[in-house]
């Protein structure tokens, strides 16, 4: 897992020479907004001290915030991990204020805190007042990306996001710990 990860970061962060500078980028500006899909590895601590490693799809995970220059934008991030609990659907997800910095026109890193949730997924929710809402502190994610198709105010990226979150349960504390491979769609 560890080795996974490393890897990872390593194979985003290698330079490929870019024929673009900054200067030349005209679609860095104004408001983004951004959905990714894909999947990965979940692990899960519960109350109990039950531990659980599992495959994972990702939803929801989307993002909006602006730019205040070519290089940087701000945004809220909507991570999300989807896992059974109890033979039911449960999204492992958060609100996160995030930092998004470009190294290179086609390379970002993204960092960013908030808060975690702890729900039923969005798509088995049939009374909103009868399900288990959890929420916690603190929520962090570190990603990083390389944007392989841009047009006009469009782009496709290639994403690895790990995400960090703590739900206070009415049995105690569940701690998660998602690494997620996504493919993003993002506008601006």
């Amino acid at each position: 897992m560890r080795i996974t990860t490393i890897f990872l970061i390593i194979f985003c962060s290698i330079n490929l020479k870019s024929q673009e500078s900054f200067h030349s980028i005209d679609y860095h500006h104004g408001f983004i907004f951004g959905v990714s899909v894909g999947a990965g590895s979940l692990f899960l601590k519960q109350p109990d001290n039950q531990k659980d490693f599992t495959f994972s799809i990702s939803l929801p995970n989307i993002k909006f915030g602006y730019f205040l220059n070519k290089q940087f934008a701000l945004q809220l991030l909507l991570p999300g991990a989807v896992y059974k609990y109890n033979k039911k659907d449960r999204g492992f997800e958060g609100a996160i204020f995030c930092a998004q910095y470009w190294m290179q026109p086609n390379w970002w890193l993204l960092i960013g805190g908030g808060f975690t949730f702890d729900a039923p997924a969005f798509y088995t929710v049939k009374d909103p007042r009868s399900s288990s809402f959890y929420t916690g502190f603190p929520a962090l994610t570190l990603a990083t990306g390389w944007e392989v198709y841009h047009y006009t105010n469009k782009n496709i990226d290639l994403q690895f996001r790990t995400f960090y979150g703590q739900s206070n349960t009415n049995n105690g504390l569940r701690t998660g710990w998602a690494n997620m491979l996504l493919l993003g769609f993002n506008w601006n």
